[in-house]
């Protein structure tokens, strides 16, 4: 009997998934099943399916006319269609985007705003081509040069710490905690701190500090000069001893020239402080990579295996070794170990990544904590999805593509809750509630329409700005140490008369705050002066730099470019006119309320700033590998019940009010509402309650509907 329940669950299987990939992997988990007594969940209506399509991939519910679309069509392939759709779509990659932010951690609050920002455009571009997975780790293991050449160095660059950095890395890429084998053996895994720190030396070369006044080396003291003049050195040898002999006095006057300093050590002082000024711009917008420079042990090292301050060379922890072939840095080989196929752990991570975010759970947890010891709750699964990312060649889009097509996905969502420590058997996807991103991408939805097309423009300021950076450090390094110290003695008696008044100004702020005799706007003004006289001394020496032009682009500075906002309410004639004299005096309170849900959460700040409403929902403060919460919460409820976002949806300026002035009679507007939050009809029993509601209240009832549908698990929760 059981042979006939598997043999007959593989043929629905079969039947329903339309890629072969999928089909064998409801086999496995069909076989599961049996084993384990299960059933598998009813299958999922289309109402259910298409919403829960739209907000797995592209991270948010379907509008009105994309759900009707979806429910119309008569094609039997309409749903693999409507995923190929979706994974091709700008939804797909704000989604992803979020998604990787979180456990990359891209963060704007990094020193560094500009490579930040140029990160994060990269990483919306790579994942937009859909760049395999394998790839992309490469380019990120191996970045390096300027800003302007790769937004990939914000890598490196969002932590300062190396060694901090590469327990991120590990844990993110090979699903393996070692961070506490950073200051001691691990106490819970094989790692040592002897393994931590072989690691370390692949990427302990990748210097984030350059990029400023370290790229250009001024002299720290007096040097002299040519020793013969450059028409001289464009000579033979032979017309050279020539000259030399017919002009002995000019050749003697000429070297003893060159003898002199070409600055004085005050000059030089005074170069090497006003270029760490003129610098500025270009900290933290490279990365270099020294590949000699290896780690030490540290002073406190205790073990039998080494000495504290021993120098330690790279080393792999597990699997293949990692060494440099011919022409091959540290970093690189790092990268071809970490991204291989025959890396015990890197493909498995990945795959059990991709079926945690489809299906709500890993087949291993937690999926960044695996040990030797772990074993995945369906292994012949696992190792069959490891298989299939490699034969996908690490297209994340075609591995997902095989996971939403199978039978399985397309099956209703499991309500039992698995304790930790419990294996779930997955007789259909888990029961998840909407993440801040998807919460906050919906609601655009609502309010402004389809927004995707929007996503992943190129910022035109941000380049132009890079641009100026990269054609600054150029003229840099053709001018050279003696261009550059011919520049800044130009102007060297006026910054050293600023330098002067900035002393007395500094002076004169100490002493009236030692006398307690400064108010607070005397102390501004002082603050005030000396900042003016720092910007008029680097701004100075630039325009003796790079030339007025240039150097005003500079001193301009980088300001992100702002979004355009709705000056005026959109709204048709026929709704302006049934607004009453209220409603209008209120359309500029709405307005702004409107405006502040106007993009996805792809495009603002990341993370955005704490009280947002993406952080009242939960979203990652990205200091910590995966750290979004999905929890209840009472804030939660009143920023819907009362916070911009009900003001935004209610608006008559939103999309949905203005579909529910076009609906007709109030049950009509009722049946919108659902199909608008919920992506379905109202049930025969909700019909029934709403009707003595709206026959009592009419068009009344409608916000208060809608607030009671935001608000609900239904429109919260993921089916």
């Amino acid at each position: 009997m059981k042979t006939l329940v598997l043999l007959f669950l593989t043929a629905c299987a079969v039947h329903a998934a339309s890629l072969p990939e999928a089909a064998k992997i409801d086999s496995l988990l069909a076989a599961d099943w049996q084993k384990n007594n299960l059933q598998a969940n009813a299958p999922a209506s289309d109402d259910v399916l298409v919403r829960r399509l739209y907000l797995d991939i592209a991270g948010r519910i379907p509008t009105v006319e994309e759900r009707q679309d979806f429910i119309s069509s008569n094609d039997p392939q309409k749903r693999a269609k409507l995923i190929d759709n979706l994974l091709g779509s700008d939804g797909y990659t704000s989604h992803m985007f979020n998604y990787f932010a979180d456990l990359l951690r891209l963060t704007d609050n990094t020193k560094g705003k500009i490579t930040a920002e140029a990160y994060e455009e990269w990483m919306k571009k790579e994942l937009k081509a859909n760049t395999p997975y394998d790839q992309l780790v490469k380019k990120l293991l191996t970045t390096e040069g300027g800003v302007w050449d790769s937004g990939s160095i914000g890598f490196y660059q969002r932590d300062e710490n190396k060694l901090d950095h590469l327990a991120y890395t590990v844990q993110v890429f090979l699903g393996t905690s070692i961070v506490c084998a950073q200051c001691h053996n691990h106490p819970f895994d094989k790692w040592t701190q002897m393994d931590y720190y072989g690691m370390a030396a692949f990427t302990y070369g990748m210097d984030t500090k350059g990029g400023g006044a370290n790229e250009i080396k001024i002299p720290k003291k007096p040097q002299a000069g040519k020793q013969l003049p450059e028409f001289l050195a464009k000579m033979s040898p032979k017309e050279r001893r020539a000259y030399v002999k017919a002009h002995p006095e000019e050749i003697a006057k000429l070297k003893e020239e060159a003898k002199k300093p070409s600055a004085s050590n005050e000059d030089l002082q005074q170069v090497r402080k006003a270029l760490g000024d003129v610098m500025k711009p270009l900290r933290y917008t490279s990365v270099t990579n020294h590949d000699g420079k290896l780690p030490m042990l540290p002073d406190d090292y205790k073990y039998d295996d080494g000495k504290p301050g021993q120098t330690i060379e790279a080393r792999a922890i597990f699997g293949h070794d990692a060494k440099p072939k011919e022409g091959q840095t540290r970093v690189q080989a790092f990268a071809d170990w970490m991204a291989n196929p025959e890396n015990p752990r890197f493909t498995t991570v990945i795959a059990n990544r991709m079926w945690k975010k489809v299906f709500g759970l890993g087949l291993i947890e937690p999926v960044d904590e695996m040990t030797d010891s772990t074993v995945p709750s369906n292994p012949a699964l696992m190792e069959y999805l490891t298989q299939l990312m490699i034969e996908k060649q690490y297209s994340l889009k075609s591995f997902l593509r095989v996971l939403y097509n199978t039978d399985t996905y397309q099956r209703a969502a499991g309500t039992q809750e698995i304790a930790l420590g419990e294996i779930s058997h997955f007789t259909g996807p888990m029961l998840r509630r909407m993440s801040a991103e998807q919460v906050w991408d919906s609601f655009i939805t609502l309010t402004k329409g389809n927004l995707d097309g929007a996503v992943d423009d190129e910022n035109q300021r941000l380049h132009q700005y890079m641009n100026d950076l990269s054609l600054f450090l150029t003229t840099m390094k053709e001018k050279g140490p003696e261009g550059i110290i011919a520049a800044a003695k130009e102007g060297m008696a006026q910054r050293k008369a600023n330098d002067q008044k900035l002393d007395e100004l500094r002076a004169k702020m100490a002493e009236q705050k030692e006398k307690g005799a400064a108010s607070p706007a005397d102390a501004k003004m002082l603050a005030n002066a000396a900042n003016k006289l720092r910007r008029d001394t680097t701004n100075d020496l630039l325009e003796n730099l790079v030339g007025e032009e240039r150097a005003e682009a500079l001193i301009k500075g980088y300001n992100p470019q702002k979004k355009p906002e709705m000056k005026r309410p959109k709204l048709d004639k026929t709704t302006l006119a049934n607004l009453s004299k209220e409603q209008r005096k209120d359309l500029l309170k709405n307005a702004a309320a409107s405006n502040m849900v106007a993009a996805r959460a792809s495009e603002l700040p990341s993370p955005a700033r704490p009280g947002h409403i993406l952080r009242t929902f939960g979203q990652s403060d990205r200091e910590v590998i995966d750290n979004a919460n999905e929890d209840a919460s009472v804030p939660q409820a009143l920023t819907l019940l009362n916070g911009p976002i009900a003001e935004s949806l209610t608006s008559p300026i939103s999309r949905l009010s203005q579909q529910l002035a076009k609906a007709g009679q109030p049950d009509q507007k009722v049946a919108l509402l659902y199909e608008a939050l919920l992506s379905r009809r109202p049930t025969p029993q909700e019909s029934a309650t709403l009707d003595s509601v709206l026959r009592e209240r009419g068009n009344q009832a409608i916000p208060d509907i809608t607030h009671a549908l935001i608000t609900g698990s239904q429109f919260l929760f993921i089916q």
